[in-house]
């Protein structure tokens, strides 16, 4: 076929050389072209099949502009190469839309977004049918029940949370446990009937108290709007098909039937919070990601949590990250994901650190360039993991043992001259990048390559250690911004009597995996934009959600 193209063109070039030919040669100029690109593409595929995995898949690149400007250039192009109007095709012929959300993540798995509530981060849960009901509630890896506050709620914050309280009576699939069924929760009367009661306090002074329910539910999807086709028990009764996790009109795949605390009191933060409820992520029996797995709705027991900051969060919902169930994105990754070790095979995710470093001069990365500006605090190991360590998405701060604090402070004025405390202060930009970034060197879990310049590797850092696992607090997550006051203040706290906690302010930043089966805690440093990540625009005035892409630029997944 390229030897008949190249003797016509010489023809029409030579011999023929009126206008007529002249655009069928063009025309068979783009054939050529677009022969040797195919080639080009397919040579490409077969030097790097086995890059990944024995994958075929390479790096793909999608261009982000509108459908309308994608066919109006290929209209352009048509006509330059000589077709006539006749000639054209129907605009969905001529360029057919490629799916908004790139390649598919692997196996079965789901990509939702993270909305940021007063220091915590919530996701949207839609429970119930036909017509599925949004509940937000906190993800929660410190916690091992998921609830919200059902219709017997009474004074349960409805004014400060996001959404109304949950009407049993309005889902057909809603179910009321029986003692016999008792999941988390204790026979009980109550309401003049048996029940089976959850009740939760806490040390700050919060509490609730439940009944176990169950009814159809799925995660994420358009945050103000239920799917238009609610939730198909035939299709999701063994667990979703094979389904693009990453767009959320096909959330309701992924719905399974979850046992959840229906809130029938509260009292303290969970009145007052933005979130409706809690959604119960430690590696408990009852927990949502593990029934979500038993039902098949994902294929592996994990799930990722990537936290951004916003200076503020509105009850509309101000999107702070991103919640990927049943795996990890690797597409969210600045930097290859590391593994630290978890302790505990049940119950709190718990880690080992072996030291703590301040980084003068700040900086957002755990790599260190200047290893002269990053100072060890001067405590032992065993006074460092004293209770030990556990790794909480639910606890707002960072909290470490009172032993810490006199070594941390020592090192603090010695960098920076100041003391460090939790006084409100103001500060300059260029005054909070230059507060020092907190740095934890937690224990590898053995599987991470042993490279001296891996970022968030310790490598040259602790050269006895190379392959522990670093992560970076910088200042603009430990300094939180009150825009009322135009204030900052420190959330890293250093009283705790026994037990520290990595909360979500030392977790933003990173993309990090709770991989269950291998019992490992997976961190990438990451941006965390879901909307980036799947193509979206946020949602608009009027509560619907833009697919139609960015004006320009391009995306390497």
């Amino acid at each position: 076929l390229p030897a008949v193209l190249w003797i016509y063109i010489g023809y029409c070039l030579k011999i023929k050389r009126n206008l007529r030919c002249h655009q069928t040669m063009l025309r068979a100029v783009f054939l050529l072209l677009a022969a040797a690109a195919t080639a080009a593409t397919s040579a490409f595929n077969v030097d790097n099949k086995d890059w990944n995995h024995g994958s075929s898949v390479g790096l793909t690149t999608f261009p982000l502009v509108p459908h309308r400007e994608y066919v109006t250039r290929r209209e352009r192009e048509r006509r330059h190469l000589g077709f006539i109007e006749e000639e054209m095709l129907d605009e969905e012929d001529i360029a057919p839309r490629p799916h908004r959300y790139g390649r598919h993540l692997a196996g079965k798995q789901q990509l939702g977004a993270l909305y940021q509530g007063y220091g915590t981060h919530y996701v949207d849960v839609w429970v119930g049918t036909p017509m599925p009901q949004r509940q937000t509630v906190i993800v929660d890896t410190g916690s091992g029940v998921t609830a919200f506050p059902c219709s017997e709620c009474r004074d349960c914050g409805e004014s400060y949370h996001t959404d109304g309280y949950f009407i049993e009576a309005s889902s057909d699939s809603f179910e009321q446990l029986s003692c016999n069924d008792c999941e988390r929760g204790r026979c009980s009367t109550w309401n003049n009937q048996q029940v089976c009661r959850i009740s939760m306090s806490y040390q700050e002074g919060s509490s609730w108290s439940a009944y176990e329910g169950r009814d159809w539910a799925y995660v994420g999807g358009p945050h103000d709007e239920p799917l238009e086709s609610g939730i198909s028990i035939t299709q999701n009764s063994q667990g979703s098909s094979s389904s693009n996790g990453d767009d959320p009109y096909h959330a309701s795949d992924f719905a399974f039937q979850l046992v959840f605390g229906c809130q029938t009191s509260l009292t303290g933060l969970f009145k007052t919070q933005l979130a409706d409820g809690i959604m119960g992520m430690d590696n408990g029996n009852n927990a949502f990601w593990r029934q979500m797995s038993s039902a098949s709705a994902v294929d592996e027991r994990q799930f990722s949590l990537c936290f951004s900051k916003q200076p503020e969060a509105s009850k509309e919902g101000t999107l702070a990250g991103t919640l990927t169930m049943g795996g990890v994105d690797p597409r969210l990754h600045e930097t290859p994901m590391v593994y630290a070790k978890n302790l505990h095979a049940t119950g709190f995710y718990t880690v080992r650190l072996r030291n703590i470093y301040l980084r003068e001069g700040g900086g957002q990365t755990a790599l260190s360039e200047d290893l002269l500006k990053v100072r060890r605090i001067s405590i032992s190991e065993n006074d460092l993991n004293s209770g030990e360590v556990i790794v909480d998405s639910g606890t707002t701060d960072t909290y470490f043992v009172s032993r810490l604090a006199t070594p941390f402070k020592e090192a603090w004025k010695q960098v920076l001259g100041t003391d460090y405390n939790h006084n409100k202060v103001a500060l300059t930009n260029e005054q909070l990048d230059a507060l020092p970034t907190i740095l934890f060197q937690i224990e590898g879990d053995g599987s991470n390559v042993d490279d001296p310049l891996a970022p968030n590797l310790a490598g040259n850092l602790d050269p006895a250690n190379p392959r522990d696992v670093v992560i970076a607090m910088p200042a603009r997550h430990y300094m939180e911004y009150s825009a009322k006051e135009g204030l900052y203040t420190a959330r890293f706290y250093l009283e705790e009597g026994s037990g520290s906690v990595i909360g979500a302010n030392a977790m933003m930043g990173h993309d990090v995996l709770f991989d269950i089966d291998n019992q490992r805690i997976g961190f990438a440093e990451s941006k965390c934009d879901y909307f980036e990540l799947t193509g979206l625009k946020p949602p608009s005035s009027s509560g619907g959600w833009d697919d139609s892409g960015s004006s320009g630029g391009s995306c390497s997944w």
